[in-house]
C-alpha cells in the first residue's frame, strides 16, 4: 500500500516534492497511481494539480518514492543514510503544490483492461 509520508510545498519547481512510502508487505508497480489537490476534484477547468504516475517500477516493501516537480530522468539513487530511492519527476515548469491548501490525494489503480488478440483455436 503506497501512502503519502511527507509533502513540501513551495513556489519554487526545484525545491517542491512528495515523498511517498510502500507500506504493504509486498512490491507494488507504481504506473497507474494519480495524485490531484483536493481543490481540483471541484474545479471545472483544466486541472493544474494533478498528476499521474508513469513509471513501470516496482516498489518494494518499505521503500520510498521521491516525486520532484521539475524535471529530470526517472531512476533509483541512495539516500545519504544509504537506503535506496526510487526518484521520478513531473517535468513541469513551474511550481504545483505551492498555493494549494487543503489535503493532496494519492489515487490507486482499481482494474486494468487489456483487449485480448483473438487466436483461432483448432480442435484436432
Amino acid at each position: 500500500m503506497i501512502r503519502i509520508v511527507g509533502v513540501q510545498r513551495s513556489a519554487d519547481r526545484d525545491e517542491e516534492l512528495l515523498l511517498l512510502q510502500n507500506q504493504g508487505a509486498m512490491k507494488v508497480n507504481l504506473r497507474g497511481y494519480a495524485l490531484v489537490a483536493d481543490r481540483e476534484l471541484f474545479d471545472k477547468e483544466s486541472p493544474q494539480a494533478l498528476h499521474l504516475l508513469r513509471d513501470n517500477v516496482d516498489i518494494p516493501s518499505g521503500q520510498f518514492v521521491l516525486i520532484r516537480t521539475g524535471r529530470g530522468e526517472p531512476r533509483w539513487s541512495l539516500t545519504k543514510d544509504g537506503r535506496r530511492i526510487f526518484c521520478t519527476y513531473m517535468q513541469r515548469d513551474a511550481s504545483v503544490w505551492g498555493d494549494c491548501e487543503g489535503p493532496i490525494h494519492l489515487l490507486r489503480p482499481q482494474h486494468s483492461y487489456c483487449q485480448r488478440s483473438t487466436e483461432a483455436v483448432s480442435i484436432r
